[in-house]
C-alpha cells in the first residue's frame, strides 16, 4: 500500500490541459474572438453548435449563471465519453481563445510579448494550485505548434523553464517536457537538445509525442529515438525521457494493430507510453463488431505475427504460419491504402485479449512505464470515468480508477500519473 503521507508527484499535464474554467473566462476577458474554428470543430464532433457565444454574452452582462454554463462547456467530462474527436473538439476551446492562435496573424508587432503573458499567467495559477494540492514534483509538457518560429520557441521556452526555476524551491519541483510534431520532430530537437544543455538544463526531463496518433506509425520514429538515446548516452546527467502518446486513439486500424503499436513504441525506446489503452481495455468491452484498416497496416501485423509467433502463441495467441503468407501474399498485390475488414466475435476478442498479456509482458521488459489521467482515457476511449481498464497479465485483476484531484494507482504494468515518490530523469538510453 501507497503511503499517503509522501509527497506527490504529477507526471502527465499538458500545460494548457491544467487551466480552471474560470482562470480562462477571467482571461478571455473582453477580448473580441473569431470563434468559427472552435464552432466548427465541436459542430463535427458533437452535431450541435456550441453555445459559447451567448454565454460569453451572458458573462459580461454579469450573470451569474454564465461561469457555471462556461465551465460545463469548458471541462471535459464523463457525458462526453466518446472518442478523441469529442476530446478535442473541447479542448480546441482553449486553443482558439489564446494568444497563440494568432502567432503567425500579424496581429501583433511582436506576437511573442502577448503569448508570454498569456503562458505566464496561467503558470502562476497552475503552480499555485499544485503546491496547494500537495503536488511537490510536477511535470508539465509543452507544445508549439508550425505558426511558431524557431526564435519565437526558443524565446517562449526560455521563458518558462525561468519561471520553472524560479518555482523550484521549499519543497516543490516543477519540470518541463517539450512536445514535438509526430510529423517532424527534427527542427524542434535541436532546441530542446540546446534546452537540456543550457543553463535551465535542470528543468529540461524529455520530449513528448502527442495529438493524433492515426497515421503516425511508432516504427517512423526508430531513427529519431535512437538520435535521443544517442544524445542521452553522450550527456547522462541532462538525459531526456522519450513521451510517448500510443494506443489512445486507433480508429484506423484493428486491435490487433493498436496492441502491436504500443509494445512496438517501447521496443523501438520510448521510456513513458502515454495512456496505452490499448492495451488495458477488455476487448469484451468493443463486443462483435467490424473495423477496417489499410493493406499496408495488416501487412505490418502479419510481419510481428510471424516474427512473434512462439511468444503469442504461449500465450494462447493462434497464430497460422501458413494462413498469414498465403494472405500476405495476396495482400502485396493489392493497393497499400485499400481498406482490409476485420470481423471480431468471441473468439478474435479471446485472441486480442492474450495478445494485451504478451505485449504487456513485453513492454514491462522494456523497463517502460505508462502514464495517463484516468480521466481522460476512460473518456476520449469511449468509457465512463468509473471505468474498468485491465494493466494486468496474471490475475485478470481489475485496476479502478476514479478521477479526484490525484490519484493512485495499483497495477502489475508500471504506470505514472499522480503516483507518489520523485521520478528521475533516464539514467541511461533505456531506464526510464
Amino acid at each position: 500500500m501507497i503511503d499517503p503521507r509522501l509527497p506527490l508527484a504529477e507526471l502527465h499535464l499538458h500545460l494548457y490541459g491544467t487551466i480552471r474554467a474560470e482562470d480562462y473566462l477571467e482571461r478571455l476577458g473582453t477580448r473580441e474572438i473569431d470563434w468559427r474554428f472552435y464552432e466548427s470543430t465541436f459542430e463535427r464532433a458533437y452535431g450541435v453548435r456550441p453555445p459559447l457565444r451567448e454565454i460569453l454574452e451572458k458573462h459580461r452582462a454579469g450573470d451569474p449563471d454564465a461561469a457555471r454554463e462556461f465551465r460545463q462547456l469548458f471541462i471535459f467530462g464523463d457525458a462526453d465519453a466518446g472518442n478523441f474527436a469529442r476530446f478535442q473538439a473541447k479542448f480546441n476551446l482553449m486553443i482558439n481563445g489564446s494568444e497563440m492562435m494568432h502567432a503567425a496573424s500579424g496581429k501583433h508587432v511582436d506576437p511573442v510579448v502577448p503569448i508570454a503573458a498569456e503562458i505566464d499567467f496561467f503558470i502562476t495559477r497552475m503552480l499555485a494550485d499544485q503546491r496547494r494540492q500537495g503536488v511537490a514534483y510536477a511535470e508539465q509538457r509543452m507544445m508549439f505548434g508550425p505558426p511558431f518560429t524557431v526564435e519565437m520557441t526558443r524565446r517562449l521556452s526560455l521563458a518558462i523553464l525561468e519561471r520553472y526555476a524560479q518555482a523550484t524551491r521549499e519543497g516543490f519541483t516543477a519540470r518541463l517536457a517539450f512536445s514535438l510534431s509526430r510529423r517532424d520532430p527534427w527542427r524542434d530537437f535541436d532546441l530542446v537538445r540546446e534546452f537540456a544543455l543550457g543553463p535551465h538544463g535542470a528543468s529540461v526531463t524529455g520530449i513528448d509525442f502527442c495529438y493524433i496518433e492515426e497515421g503516425f506509425p511508432p516504427k517512423d520514429k526508430r531513427e529519431f529515438f535512437a538520435a535521443v538515446h544517442e544524445f542521452n548516452d553522450r550527456h547522462p546527467q541532462r538525459a531526456l525521457a522519450i513521451l510517448y502518446h500510443v494506443g489512445e486513439s486507433f480508429t484506423d486500424k484493428s486491435l490487433e494493430s493498436a496492441v502491436r503499436w504500443v509494445h512496438e513504441a517501447a521496443e523501438f525506446g520510448a521510456h513513458r507510453l502515454g495512456h496505452a489503452i490499448a492495451l488495458g481495455i477488455d476487448p469484451e468491452v468493443y463486443g462483435e463488431h467490424e473495423r477496417s484498416e489499410s493493406a499496408a497496416e495488416r501487412l505490418d501485423q502479419i510481419g510481428y505475427d510471424l516474427v512473434h509467433a512462439e511468444g503469442l502463441r504461449a500465450r494462447g495467441v493462434r497464430v497460422d504460419a501458413n494462413v498469414l503468407l498465403r494472405e500476405r501474399d495476396d495482400l502485396q498485390a493489392r493497393g497499400a491504402d485499400e481498406k482490409v475488414t476485420h470481423r471480431y466475435d468471441a473468439a478474435r476478442l479471446a485472441d486480442v485479449r492474450a495478445r494485451q498479456e504478451f505485449a504487456m509482458a513485453r513492454v514491462r521488459a522494456t523497463l517502460a512505464v505508462v502514464g495517463s489521467a484516468p480521466h481522460r482515457t476512460c473518456a476520449s476511449a469511449g468509457l465512463r470515468i468509473r471505468c474498468t481498464i485491465r494493466y494486468t497479465d496474471s490475475s485478470r485483476q481489475a485496476c479502478r480508477s476514479w478521477w479526484r484531484a490525484t490519484i493512485r494507482v495499483s497495477s502489475t504494468l508500471p504506470y505514472a500519473t499522480s503516483l507518489h515518490g520523485s521520478p528521475a530523469r533516464p539514467t541511461s538510453s533505456r531506464a526510464p
